[in-house]
């Protein structure tokens, strides 16, 4: 999860890896609070008044920069860490309650809070921790159940909340908006400068002769880009030479392994390249373009009858696309939503295609062009690294709007709810698939 920076600074791990050492390391040092850090004392209590009180301390927060909230540790009234107060758990106010006040009583919901307990050494008593990730669906508006007439729109300001004026609620809507518009945009440029590095590369003679066109004339690409940008380091060599081994090691852990990069990291301006089968470029703020060669068949009996692309490979393609572009967006400390587009590229006049789910099927449908435009969506970017059903489900979504273009009712190894139908893959597919 994509917390401030300082907060790992000023606390010495990152705030989902605390333990109760760390806190009475803060009080002995006096942690101050701030915009992203809120120590308190006691727990909230089961009343609408303290239930209100948690809606609006965590989506101030969500309103702000994102932040952290312990719960029993005691400032001692000067707006820093004083004592370590952990307290006595109850069960009808526990993890469920929480996330229950902050779904109902928080307009829109904060996806992504962090809420776990966090065991004290004192007999039977814990602390509540409470990470609040940086929202870009806010304002959050704080309002009783099925009161959506008297509601407040809170923000950290220093070490207090305060509200917002009806302007500043104004504004905060006209940002996301804009942000919306800014998020496309980035996606159209990233997309477009890595099409044509795409272009140029395939453009290059290889050593058994002619250039990579002709041996591999159908790419797919996934261009993503995280709605809350992450932040990793690319400008020396080392630094690029360590970004592309720890994205090979996370395309280890896609479906397949095909994403793995096997050329050194070249240089780019806040970003790191890399050549072959894929390639692409990962951005210093969590976005990215990555291509990989799709197979197409020439017609054994007639060399002039169009080429045939078998939909299983085009599929589980995609997947591990899109599961190595989210993990790149996180690791860099992406959040929120990624949007994702996906496009074929086509070289060496090839222009159309026909799609074939089997081996055994006699092909001898219209062949369909190639789709100019690419297939996009989005989804939550937390969601599609913690569980590859989601990943799926995206990749299902983006799969399905590249073969309506071509006529194809639907994917053919793909379902809906993030499955795979291994009963339709072929042998070599079954044993490339990980973890299935």
């Amino acid at each position: 999860m994509a917390l401030p920076a300082r907060l790992t600074a000023a606390l010495g791990r990152h705030p989902d890896d605390l333990t109760e050492d760390d806190l009475q390391r803060a009080v002995d040092n006096q942690i101050p609070e701030g915009v992203d850090l809120d120590w308190k004392k006691d727990f909230y209590q089961g009343t609408d008044a303290s239930k209100k009180e948690l809606a609006k301390d965590v989506s101030a927060m969500a309103n702000t920069v994102g932040g952290l909230l312990v719960i029993g540790v005691d400032d001692g009234k000067k707006d820093h860490a004083h004592a370590l107060t952990p307290i006595e758990p109850n069960p009808k106010w526990g993890e469920e309650w929480i996330r229950s006040v902050l779904a109902n009583w928080i307009q829109p919901v904060i996806p992504n809070v962090g809420v776990r307990s966090l065991k004290s050494a004192e007999e039977g008593k814990i602390y509540w921790i409470l990470t609040v990730p940086p929202s870009t669906q806010m304002p959050h508006a704080v309002a009783a159940p099925g009161n959506d007439y008297n509601f407040r729109v809170p923000v950290r300001h220093g070490t207090t909340t305060r509200t917002l004026a009806e302007s500043e609620i104004a504004q905060r809507y006209r940002d996301r908006f804009h942000a919306a518009t800014t998020d496309t945009d980035h996606l159209h440029d990233i997309a477009t400068a890595g099409a044509r590095y795409l272009t140029t590369f395939v453009a290059r003679e290889v050593p058994i002769g002619g250039d990579r066109a002709s041996w591999y004339p159908l790419w797919i690409s996934v261009t993503a880009v995280p709605t809350v940008r992450g932040n990793y380091p690319l400008t020396t060599r080392d630094e690029r030479d360590t970004a592309l081994r720890r994205f090979t090691a996370l395309a280890y852990q896609a479906v397949t392994i095909n994403m793995k990069p096997d050329h050194t990291a070249l240089v780019g301006r806040r970003q790191v390249r890399f050549e072959g089968d894929p390639t692409g470029q990962l951005h210093q703020d969590g976005s990215s373009f990555t291509a990989r060669s799709l197979q197409v068949q020439r017609d054994q009996r007639d060399e002039d009858a169009p080429r045939k692309l078998y939909q299983r490979g085009l599929e589980l393609e995609l997947v591990a696309q899109v599961q190595v572009a989210a993990a790149w967006a996180a690791e860099t400390g992406g959040a929120g939503d990624i949007m994702l587009s996906v496009a074929l590229h086509s070289f060496d006049g090839l222009t159309s295609l026909r799609i074939a789910t089997s081996e055994d099927g006699f092909q001898r449908d219209p062949a369909q062009p190639i789709p100019e435009v690419p297939a996009q969506t989005t989804a939550n970017l937390h969601a599609l690294v913690a569980d590859k059903h989601e990943a799926v489900s995206a990749a299902y979504a983006l799969v399905a709007d590249l073969l309506a273009d071509m006529s194809v009712h639907q994917p053919y190894v793909l379902t809906p709810d993030g499955g795979i139908r291994r009963e339709r893959l072929n042998n070599d597919d079954r044993s490339e698939l990980k973890d299935w």
